[in-house]
């Protein structure tokens, strides 16, 4: 079992849709870390000049008025302390040192004095009393300004007349907030290229739809239309030869058939001629041994003729009325005693050769007649498809009989006998004839007899 889809146009669009996803995901990660990098740089670049500013505010007031100015400088994001020690700080990592160093350089430009400064990063992985995660570490070691809780700086820069100036800042995390707004701009986009990519495939594949189709019902009516050249230049070249093939197989099926026809043609002289010899002979029994098997030829040649004359003719469609074609067969056929019924009407006169429709119904009940003793004829019309049933009373046919009968000159065991099995040609010829009609013929056993529904598309 695989979850792969099992059709091209399925397997394309999953392809192109694990494309756009990993595109779309690679896009707002970029966007993501080169947002926060740029948020940092920029909150940097004004916190420096914040904390440069305030320390020489601080350091030009006497100390007695510092403790009045560091309160109105606190904040909720900035907060200010005075300290005659260095203020211990939890050690950061390795990873933020040029950050630091960078974070230093600017602060001491901004004071313009070449005063001590030390700056820590120091970014809040977890809670209090709460062991770190893995992926939090990571992310304080490498991308702490992507952390969804503000992270800290601690800037110590030791005043001219030796008093610490202790600033405690809160950057406030910007690129996870956002990503909110925006994830929906991302999956429109997603959801716009997948439609035009999903359009892209379908108009791809429908050449291939259209060619499996064909390849489908070239076994039925070699001789339809060629297909359209259209879709991409690999996909043209694969219709462009299998129209070549078509055509090949057509005129061979053509061919075939004017050679077997002109066999089975010539071999009725010499048929005749044998048949005017044995009615000489004088053994009456040589002479009815002969003339059933002159018979049993002459039928034969003459179904063989028909076979082919149905495959190799071209036949012109007209408006035939179904319910008095059959009237008309069953009417024959009543009258020397044989039983059928019909069930059923036509919706409108269905477009075919009258000739060959004729011969095609004309087949399937003479088969029910032959071997159910009776045909049961059950019209089914709708816009879609007509349908004409015939069942018997017989004994059926084996179930893997049912596709083999059609085959040319095949009879089942017990219909070896001309008499009573004909030349194994009735339903090859049928089939043919539906077929050529772009409808089918099909067997099927039922309790008691054998249904032959010919089937046939409006």
């Amino acid at each position: 079992m695989t979850l792969l889809p099992r059709s091209l146009f399925g397997r394309t669009l999953l392809v192109l849709a694990a494309g756009l996803v990993l595109a779309q995901l690679g896009s707002a990660l970029i966007h993501l870390f080169d947002r926060g990098s740029s948020v940092y740089r920029l909150a940097s670049l004004q916190i420096a000049a914040r904390v440069g500013q305030a320390a020489r505010i601080l350091n030009r007031l006497p100390a007695s008025e510092r403790h009045t100015v560091v309160e109105e400088i606190s904040g909720p994001h900035l907060r200010v302390a005075l300290s005659e020690r260095p203020v211990a700080v939890e050690s950061g990592f390795v990873e933020h040192d040029p950050y630091e160093a960078q974070f230093t350089e600017a602060v001491q430009r901004r004071i313009g004095a070449p005063w001590p400064i030390r700056v820590d990063i120091n970014p809040r992985t977890r809670s209090p009393g709460a062991a770190p995660s893995a992926l939090s570490l990571w992310m304080a070691r490498h991308f702490y300004f992507l952390l969804p809780e503000p992270f800290g700086i601690v800037v110590q820069i030791r005043l001219e007349d030796g008093t610490l100036a202790v600033f405690y800042v809160n950057v406030p995390q910007e690129p996870l907030s956002r990503l909110e707004s925006l994830l929906p701009l991302l999956m429109l986009l997603l959801l716009v290229c997948f439609s035009v990519a999903a359009l892209l495939v379908r108009m791809m594949n429908r050449s291939l739809s259209d060619l499996a189709r064909a390849a489908d019902a070239i076994g039925q009516d070699p001789s339809g239309a060629p297909l359209v050249e259209r879709g991409p230049s690999e996909v043209r070249r694969v219709v462009a030869a299998f129209n070549r093939m078509q055509e090949r197989v057509r005129r061979y099926l053509i061919e075939r058939g004017l050679l077997l026809s002109a066999i089975s043609h010539d071999l009725k002289t010499p048929i005749t001629r044998l048949r005017l010899r044995a009615e000489m002979l004088p053994d009456a029994e040589l002479r009815s041994r002969m003339l059933r098997d002159l018979h049993e030829m002459q039928a034969m040649v003459s179904g063989t003729l028909d076979f082919f004359s149905a495959i190799r003719k071209e036949r012109t469609r007209q408006p035939v009325d179904i319910g008095a074609l059959i009237d008309s067969l069953c009417e024959d056929r009543r009258e020397v005693g044989q039983a059928l019924s019909v069930q059923g009407a036509a919706l409108a006169p269905y477009p075919a050769d009258p000739q060959a429709l004729r011969r095609c119904l004309e087949n399937l009940i003479e088969n029910a007649v032959r071997y159910g003793a009776c045909a049961d004829i059950r019209i089914e019309d709708s816009a879609a498809r007509l349908t004409i049933q015939i069942r018997d009373r017989g004994p059926g046919i084996p179930e893997p009989e049912l596709e083999r009968v059609f085959e040319p000159f095949y009879r089942l065991d017990d219909s070896r006998n001309m008499a009573s099995g004909g030349t194994g040609l009735g339903l090859s010829i049928a089939r043919n004839i539906a077929r050529w009609h772009g409808g089918d013929v099909r067997l099927s056993n039922c309790a008691p007899g054998l249904v032959a529904e010919l089937a046939l598309p409006r």
